[in-house]
């Protein structure tokens, strides 16, 4: 068994100052900034994500005589590129960082805010992370490759979540959000499968109770949200899932407080990024970390991963490193374990498992 969890953060940071979702809630938005004592928003937004929300945002502020500055984010989150926004007059100009648009947007933003002292607020537009609610930024080269990631030490001041948006969202985004919490339960069960309460933390146990309802909801309610999305149906189905999947995978992660879980399944998704910038740049966080996933269930040894991949298969999504564009060779499998093997999600691990961990790598290097 690999060694025991330890507790990465003293703090508890399991929400954030405000969540409101709902339909037309982007509408509140001057509001909310009002309500948070700023008056000059900079806005930091994707690309699609600021066609369908910027006319609903300045009609929003200019009912309270505000006007933002759009800075339009194309790239992963870097931090080269945060510098430079946080250097630049009109930046400093502001009085409060707005992200819109998907994670790498939302952990911009945050990045901005925090380390210039501004409060944020997210409005994402799609479930595909739950990165608008968490303290942190993941961060990345230019070329997409993971570089580690930066843990705030404040909370997200306000989460706008407009269901009219998120309603018509791609089914391939909520999928990704999905398998990325979905990797809570797996990452969580092997560390505490068997275990009580007294002889766990208790944040970490409170995080496994809720990773299980959460998975139980996801997957009753999969099929139904991926049909209403198709179609564009705003329902309680979707309300119930994105919910689950922003705030409650939020909220999930915080009382875990970044304990060394085994992570296999974002420990393949880091080291792809790492390793294969190119090759993965275009594969969503949640589809690699679903990858990744394979591995981790067949390691942790308490269910059928070849039918967790079938089911991913029949929803469209990648299961192979060659459908993302990694030759499945030894060469790429053996480079691949060895990064694995050098985290922590693999630290403590005897012989027997790392052979396991190994073993597992077969079900998707082909």
């Amino acid at each position: 068994m690999a060694t025991k969890s330890n507790i990465k953060e003293a703090s508890f940071r399991i929400g954030c100052g405000r969540y409101l979702q709902g339909d037309g809630v982007l509408s509140m938005i001057g509001e909310e900034v009002a309500r948070l004592g700023a008056h000059r928003p900079y806005i930091i937004g994707g690309k699609t994500a600021l066609s369908l929300t910027r006319e609903t945002i300045d009609r929003s502020l200019a009912a309270l005589d505000m006007q933002a500055i759009y800075h339009t984010y194309t790239h992963f989150c870097c931090r080269e590129l945060c510098e430079e926004i946080m250097a630049s007059d009109a930046f400093r100009a502001c009085d409060i960082v707005i992200g819109v648009g998907g994670g790498n947007v939302m952990d911009a933003a945050k990045y901005c805010a925090v380390l210039s002292g501004k409060p944020i607020l997210n409005v994402p537009t799609s479930s595909a992370t739950c990165a608008a609610y968490t303290p942190l930024s993941v961060c990345y080269t230019q070329e997409g490759g993971t570089v580690g990631s930066t843990h705030h030490k404040v909370e997200v001041n306000c989460v706008l979540v407009d269901m009219e948006i998120l309603c018509r969202q791609p089914v391939r985004l909520l999928l990704s959000g999905v398998y990325d919490s979905l990797a809570k339960i797996y990452e969580l069960r092997q560390r505490l499968l068997g275990v009580s309460v007294d002889d766990s933390d208790i944040g970490l146990y409170a995080s496994y109770r809720m990773s299980e309802f959460m998975t139980e909801l996801l997957l009753r309610k999969l099929d139904e949200c991926c049909a209403d999305i198709q179609n564009g149906r705003n329902t309680k189905t979707v309300y119930d899932v994105v919910y689950a999947l922003i705030a409650m995978t939020g909220v999930i992660s915080g009382l875990a407080r970044g304990s060394n879980q085994t992570a296999i399944g974002h420990k393949i998704y880091e080291s792809l990024r790492a390793l294969y910038p190119r090759e993965v740049y275009s594969f969503l966080h949640g589809e690699m970390v679903a990858i990744g996933l394979i591995v981790q269930i067949a390691y942790n040894g308490d269910e059928d991963a070849d039918a967790f991949a079938a089911r991913m298969r029949a929803l469209g999504m990648p299961t192979t490193l060659s459908e993302i564009g990694v030759a499945p060779t030894a060469e790429n499998k053996q480079r691949l374990y060895d990064t694995l093997c050098k985290s922590s999600a693999m630290a403590g691990m005897t012989a027997e498992e790392q052979a396991r961990v190994w073993d597992a790598f077969a079900l998707i290097c082909h």
